[in-house]
């Protein structure tokens, strides 16, 4: 089973941001992310066991999610030198604290056999996949542009959640195996 664990993000968030495609028009061949399928990846599991997806649901349920503030902080691609292969967008904020929740996630993973990413975590919100290498010039600029205009509103995760990931003809299918919901900033 493909599983990633991620933090979910306020509708509004997610509408905002795949509304920035718009303003890409053809710049760059991207498959864009709909918006009820953007998230911040934690930690990207891979293929695991059922043993291991039981075990891993167990341990995040035990997990707590701290209150967090978060804001967008620009647009930006991986790599970040040569042609663009992913589209993502910056996140600011209390990213200490999202640093270490993510840090405990990539802990807990790794006792259920999931290997740690080598590249460290950079917290961001992928938007998109570049399908070609047309056009990306004029992609890396147009994301500079888009990116210095985003609204600097902060905004709270709305839970931890442990997915299965299903790669179909149309596009991925992520189905919450476990949603522990996260307090809003500011207490509760």
């Amino acid at each position: 089973m493909r599983c990633f664990v991620a933090l979910d993000l306020p509708r509004p968030v997610c509408n905002y941001l795949a509304g920035l495609a718009d303003q890409f028009g053809q710049k760059g061949k991207v498959k864009w992310v709909p918006a009820d399928q953007l998230h911040l990846t934690l930690v990207f599991a891979g293929d695991l066991e059922d043993a291991q997806v039981d075990g891993l649901r167990r341990d995040l349920a035990t997990i707590d999610v701290p209150a967090l503030s978060l804001r967008l902080q620009g647009l930006g691609h991986f790599p970040p030198r040569g042609e663009p292969r992913v589209v993502w967008a910056a996140l600011g904020g209390d990213i200490e604290a999202l640093t270490a929740l993510q840090e405990r996630v990539a802990a807990l993973a790794e006792q259920h056999g999931v290997e740690r990413d080598e590249r460290g975590f950079t917290p961001h919100v992928t938007l998109g996949r570049v399908k070609s290498p047309f056009g990306a010039l004029a992609l890396i600029d147009q994301l500079q542009q888009v990116g210095a205009t985003l609204r600097d509103k902060p905004f709270a995760p709305t839970g931890l959640v442990l997915y299965r990931s299903e790669l179909l003809k149309g596009g991925p299918e992520h189905t919450p195996l476990l949603r522990r919901p996260a307090p809003s900033v500011g207490g509760g």
